[in-house]
Parts: C-alpha cells; sequence; structure tokens
C-alpha cells in the first residue's frame, strides 16, 4: 500500500512545498569556477590544467558571491602569487535569501558543491591530498560538509570565522576537525557572526578572537546596529583579510600557544607563561596562522595584529 501525506491545513502545506521547491531550483544554480585570467570559468568547461598538483577552493559566507568584497581578497591573493588551480564557489542565489533559509541549506549547498568538485577532480586525476578548501563565515560550515563528503580525505579545509548564529556545538551541519587531514580556523567577531568554539585540528584567536578587532572599534557599533541589512561586521571580515595577507607573506603572523581558559579570560600573561613552560619539551614556541600554517600545529594559539595593513606583526610581534 502506497504512503500517504496528511496536512491539517492544506493551504500552508503547499505554501512550504513551493518553498522547498524554490529552494531546489535556486540550490540548482550553485556552481564552481575555475579562474583564469581573461574570465571565471564554469568546471564543466575547463578541459586541460597545467599542473594537477593541487587545488584551492574558496566558499563565500551569506548575502555573498563568487565575486562578493568579502572574499575578493583570497582570490587576489593567489593570483598574485601565481596559485594554479583556483576555484571559487557561488550559492549566491541560496546565500542571498533571509539568514534562517541560508542557515539552514548549508547541508544541501555543500553536497551540490562538493558533487561538482568531485567531477572535476576524477576527470582530471587530482589527488584529494592536494585539494584545500577555504570557507568564509557560512562558507567555512559548508567548507566542513564539502569535507565530510569525502570522509575528511582531503588534504586541508580552512575556515575564516565560522558564522555563530544559529550554530551549536551539537550541529552536525557545521564544521569539525574531522573535515579534513588538518582543519584550520581562525576566528576573529565574536559574540556578533563569528563562532569562538574550537572547530578545527589548530584553532588561532587574534586578539582573542573577539569583537572588536584592532582598527574595527567604531565600524563594528554602526555594523551591529544594521544587524538585518549588513552581511559582515568589519571584525567578521579580519579573517579573510589576515588569510589573504599570510599568502604573500607566510611569516607575517607568529601565534603561540595558549590554553582556551586562558584565551577566554582575556588573559595574556597566562598564554606567555604557558610559552614559557612549554620552552622546555618539544612543542615548537611559534606557529605561523594562515596559508603556510605548520600541519604540526595542535589545539589554540594566540597572537595579537595591528589596526592597519599590514595586520601581522611579523618581526616586531612581541610574543
Amino acid at each position: 500500500m502506497a504512503k500517504t501525506s496528511f496536512c491539517l491545513v492544506p493551504i500552508i502545506c503547499q505554501f512550504l512545498g513551493l518553498q522547498a521547491a524554490l529552494l531546489d531550483s535556486l540550490l540548482n544554480q550553485s556552481n564552481i569556477y575555475y579562474l583564469k585570467a581573461s574570465a571565471d570559468v564554469p568546471l564543466e568547461n575547463v578541459d586541460q590544467l597545467e599542473s594537477v598538483e593541487s587545488v584551492k577552493l574558496i566558499v563565500h559566507g551569506y548575502l555573498g558571491s563568487r565575486t562578493h568584497g568579502s572574499i575578493m581578497p583570497l582570490r587576489n591573493a593567489y593570483t598574485a602569487q601565481g596559485y594554479k588551480n583556483v576555484l571559487v564557489a557561488d550559492w549566491g542565489p541560496v546565500a542571498n535569501l533571509d539568514y534562517p533559509t541560508s542557515r539552514f541549506a548549508v547541508k544541501k549547498v555543500g553536497r551540490v558543491l562538493a558533487k561538482l568538485l568531485e567531477e572535476f577532480l576524477q576527470r582530471h586525476g587530482i589527488s584529494l591530498d592536494g585539494v584545500h578548501v577555504i570557507g568564509h563565515s557560512l562558507g567555512a560550515h559548508i567548507a566542513g560538509r564539502i569535507g565530510r563528503h569525502f570522509n575528511g580525505t582531503l588534504g586541508r579545509v580552512t575556515g575564516l570565522d565560522p558564522a555563530l548564529p544559529l550554530f551549536s556545538s551539537r550541529s552536525d551541519d557545521s564544521l569539525h576537525s574531522n573535515a579534513a587531514q588538518f582543519v584550520d580556523v581562525i576566528h576573529t567577531d565574536y559574540p556578533l557572526f563569528g563562532d569562538i568554539r574550537p572547530r578545527g585540528t589548530a584553532d588561532f584567536y587574534p586578539n582573542f578572537g573577539l569583537a572588536p578587532q584592532p582598527g574595527c572599534e567604531n565600524v563594528d557599533v554602526v555594523a551591529a546596529s544594521k544587524l538585518l541589512h549588513e552581511a559582515y561586521s568589519c571584525s567578521h571580515n579580519r579573517a579573510v583579510m589576515f588569510y589573504a595577507e599570510s599568502i604573500g607573506m607566510p611569516n607575517s603572523f607568529p601565534s603561540i600557544p595558549c590554553s582556551l581558559r586562558a584565551i577566554k579570560s582575556r588573559n595574556v600573561e597566562d598564554c606567555l607563561r604557558e610559552k614559557s613552560e612549554a620552552n622546555n619539551t618539544e612543542k615548537p614556541d611559534n606557529v605561523f596562522m594562515g596559508e603556510n600554517v605548520s600541519r604540526s600545529a595542535t589545539s589554540y594559539y594566540y597572537l595579537a595584529t595591528n589596526g592597519a595593513p599590514p595586520y601581522g606583526q611579523g618581526r616586531n610581534s612581541r610574543l
């Protein structure tokens, strides 16, 4: 006997059905593009690659697109440094809905993008070890879902200030440390748009991961007051700016291991004392946050940054 569904209020069920159909239609418009000097090319139109050693995939966040200002610094930095096989996801039709709808579409968006990436990798014979997915805000959680599609076998996933609203530590569609062989996360905007919970193999907390970040003191107040109209706060975007700077300046962001307790209590002295105690162990003194982070990095890291470019303190760091 065929299974039937029963609806107490048919007009509401019809509306919900139309909403679901619309979302599915928008999901199917999601795509991944290959960055070329002349244009962004859909993956299905890419016939040959100069190299198959590695792939970078950038995933934008809420209210974004592949050309949104929140991820252009990443695109520009990778291009300027001559990286090959840089891909940019575009799930803009879904990202530009109301926030709850976009947030709860994370798993579906991740599945659509993962299948597109999987077909591209198989067609060009690219090893999963060489794949690095970088996501900002909601895109960080989508990057995690893409990694989970491959059962954590991708080489690396980077989360840039993973979105906080409507996520919990138990959310199964959020970024976790099992998304890839190595997962690094940069936190910059708690408690506004960014999550402070550890979500990676290595979690970095510039300026304790809190808003406002240096240089954002006045801007974040404006962004928070226009929460329904502003996609991101200045501090939320700082994670992107820090990471983009690190692509061309790999030693720009030295950090030190620090307990989560000391980070949450905003106690630099405790971090420095823990570093001093660790000097007698095999644990490294400094780990550089960003593109060239050591794969041996684990746990939590603190660092201070400047309020304007160059954001990294590099050799001038007091850590």
